[in-house]
């Protein structure tokens, strides 16, 4: 039986006592304890619960013991801590990631004074009872190197002002003068010093990307900002000096020769790099479908320079107006590029299909192929829905388009009836003038034409998946999981306003999303119907283990149709080809890299749209005062932000600015309702606005209700 030796101590220290530290780590020497455990050993009373809770932080304090996720606590190890990734709020506290299946961590506002969002840490539980997920930074372990923002003069210093707001600590430039500073620079910084106590961090200027507002500069600090990889080393620029310009003879043999076929590739008017390329026969049950895909796996060897950049870019992205492309343009878009009247290697998926859409019979093989036409959506769907004449004369590829959209409806009643959810959201597009300057913002619509391509795609991405399963091949699966029931049960009480609803007992399946979303189309409100279905998605991913794509309402679905722009296709490319060939195929850390693949592909989501953002801001700043009208598209405790509508640009009128009375959110309606007017603002509801000011460093528009 242990002795508390220092309890003679503690009864002179208070009027009713509790074990001494040392006992307390006497205790915990040989076994944790949770708390509850350790006051039923200690043979605590009520009294003294609340000065255990104490004692127990205090100690977790002075590193004296760690307390884990599942609140055990121990004697203190500098190896019990654990690692993850700083996520800032612009508010001043922050979150450590751990990772996808854990909760994040929470970092008080003094803690993240000392540590820069997306910095590796090395963290500890607090043990606080009211907060179990406090902890504190026990090491930095990897550091943010360079910053990108704006210069600015205070109090005759410069400071750089971060271009990323999560980075809000002040970062002194000592070997900057501010004579030669006064117009506003945007800069890359190298982190000299980091902060501490009553002490800034500096920097010193390494690039200047250009003045403030000047063409390209936003894109390149998002480049920066959001740590795109965009320059080719030096290893990859010798590997892209042995690629051939051309398609070379030894490099047919083997393949099936489709060269006379009527293939045409059906991409934007801007794009550069073409994946696929389609064709579509009639036959007597049916249709064929020739999917092309470029080859990209001939030429980019598993392992090589190339490869191990393509893995880290994980995908190409796409600003308006220039793209960060996953592989040199030699591959993307030439030599791979299926360019008109070239020949080009491919992996085609040729697919028998019924009358009722059904795939009979499908085969993959490599393949030559030869372009006949490079189309534009809007050209096609001109020629289909407006009578307007083709760029070329070429009968079989009239044939062939007249055939792809026969079978788009086909292949998209069928999927529509099976219950796949298809989101018809519009988009802006920022139209920029001669000088690159922003002409206008406008809204785009999803063509038919798009959807034609689209459906020839998800039907090859399917048999892909199938292929893949069925000879039991490793590789990425693209996943998108079920909605939590959290999420639908909180969109079921903003749908319910509509008459609309959806099952929230967990048995809800794509077939009821796809019924709401049909149901709605009958409302006014419609778009913004849409808006919520989609947040109430998950997140789509790439993992190795097939679960389904719940969206799409798919049981086995992967990416197979892009490999010049996305790495999980190229991965999926070169299984199918080793297949194809009685080869055996295994990529080491698999699960990681489709992690990694997710990650990029949130990333360059979050850059284009961070982008688009300050380019709208840019674009609108001028029409201040101006008056617009909108739909309310978010309900918060703070406001209401509103979409304006054709511009689909969107701002926040803030609680404090809406007039007249005292509004109360109700959380579960998403609506704000005035206190004394009953006034009611409500999801969805149309507006008349005015703008009233535009925040350029935040990317923030305030609006006035009308």
């Amino acid at each position: 039986m242990l002795e508390d030796d220092n309890f003679a101590q503690e009864v002179k220290k208070y009027k009713n006592p509790i074990p001494s530290r040392q006992f307390i780590l006497k205790v915990l020497k040989n076994k944790p304890l949770k708390k509850k455990q350790l006051i039923k050993h200690l043979k605590l009373n009520e009294t003294q619960y609340k000065a255990l809770s104490f004692r127990l932080s205090a100690m977790v304090r002075d590193k004296e013991l760690n307390c884990n996720r599942e609140g055990f606590f121990r004697i203190y190890k500098n190896n019990s801590s654990m690692v993850g990734k700083v996520i800032a709020n612009p508010k001043g506290f922050g979150f450590v990631e751990l990772n996808a299946k854990t909760k994040d961590l929470r970092l008080s506002k003094q803690q993240m004074q000392f540590v820069f969002h997306g910095e590796k840490v090395s963290v500890r539980l607090l043990g606080h009872k009211d907060s179990p997920l406090d902890a504190e930074v026990v090491k930095v372990i990897e550091r943010i190197k360079t910053l990108v923002g704006k210069i600015v003069v205070k109090n005759d210093k410069c400071y750089l002002l971060v271009d990323d707001k999560r980075i809000f600590q002040q970062i002194l430039l000592p070997q900057e003068k501010v004579k030669n500073n006064k117009k506003s620079k945007i800069v890359i910084v190298e982190m000299m010093t980091y902060p501490q106590k009553e002490k800034l961090a500096t920097a010193r200027v390494i690039s200047i990307l250009g003045d403030y507002l000047s063409e390209g500069v936003e894109v390149d600090s998002a480049i920066h900002r959001y740590q795109i990889p965009n320059e080719f080393n030096k290893k990859v620029q010798k590997e892209m000096e042995k690629i051939p310009d051309k398609v070379l003879e030894k490099d047919k043999k083997g393949r099936v020769d489709l060269t006379n076929l009527a293939f045409v590739t059906i991409d934007g008017a801007d794009s550069k790099d073409f994946d696929d390329a389609v064709l579509a026969q009639k036959t007597q049950t049916g249709y064929k479908l020739f999917v092309a895909i470029a080859d990209v796996a001939h030429y980019v060897n598993e392992g090589s320079a190339l490869d191990k950049e393509a893995i880290e870019r994980g995908n190409s992205v796409y600003f308006p107006n220039r793209v960060i492309p996953m592989l040199p343009e030699g591959i993307s878009n030439g030599l791979c590029s299926l360019n008109p009247e070239v020949k080009r290697l491919c992996l085609v998926c040729e697919m028998d299909i019924s009358n009722q859409g059904e795939v009979n019979d499908y085969q993959f093989y490599e393949a030559v192929m030869f372009s006949k036409a490079r189309l534009t959506y809007e050209q096609v769907d001109d020629y289909i829905y407006h009578n307007k004449n083709l760029p070329t004369k070429n009968k079989e590829v009239l044939k062939n388009i007249k055939h792809l959209n026969d079978l788009y409806k086909i292949l998209n009643k069928k999927r529509i009836k099976d219950g796949s959810i298809e989101f018809d959201l519009s988009e802006s597009q920022i139209i920029f003038n001669n000088q690159l300057k922003i002409d206008k913002v406008i809204k785009k619509s999803r063509l038919n034409s798009y959807k034609l391509i689209e459906e020839c795609m998800l039907v090859a991405n399917q048999m892909a998946a199938t292929y893949l399963e069925k000879n039991q091949i490793p590789a990425l699966y693209r996943v998108h999981p079920k909605p939590k029931v959290e999420k639908v049960i909180s969109s079921n009480e903003f749908l319910k306003t509509f008459g609309l609803t959806l099952p929230t007992n967990n048995n809800y399946s794509t077939q009821d999303f796809q019924k709401v979303f049909e149901d709605s189309k009958k409302l006014p409100n419609h778009h913004i119907i849409q808006v919520v279905l989609l947040r109430t998605m998950q997140q789509a991913i790439y993992t190795d283990k097939n679960e389904g794509h719940f969206g799409l309402g798919f049981e086995k679905y992967a990416h197979f149709t892009s490999p010049i722009r996305r790495y999980p296709d190229l991965i999926i490319h070169r299984a199918i080809k080793q297949t194809l060939k009685n080869k055996s195929f295994k990529v080491k850390n698999l699960s990681s890299i489709g992690e990694h693949c997710s990650m990029t592909e949130r990333r360059a989501d979050e850059a284009s749209r961070d982008v688009m953002q300050f380019l709208k801001c840019v674009y609108i700043k001028d029409k201040v005062g101006d008056v617009f009208s909108g739909s309310i598209t978010s309900v918060t405790a703070f406001g209401l932000f509103i979409e304006l509508d054709e511009l689909l640009i969107e701002g926040l009128a803030h609680i404090k600015d809406i007039a007249n009375d005292y509004f109360i959110f109700n959380e579960k309606t998403f609506q704000l309702i005035g206190k004394r007017t009953n006034k009611t603002y409500s999801l969805a509801q149309k507006i008349k606005v005015q703008l009233s000011a535009v925040n350029l460093e935040q990317r923030k528009i305030d609006l006035l209700i009308k």
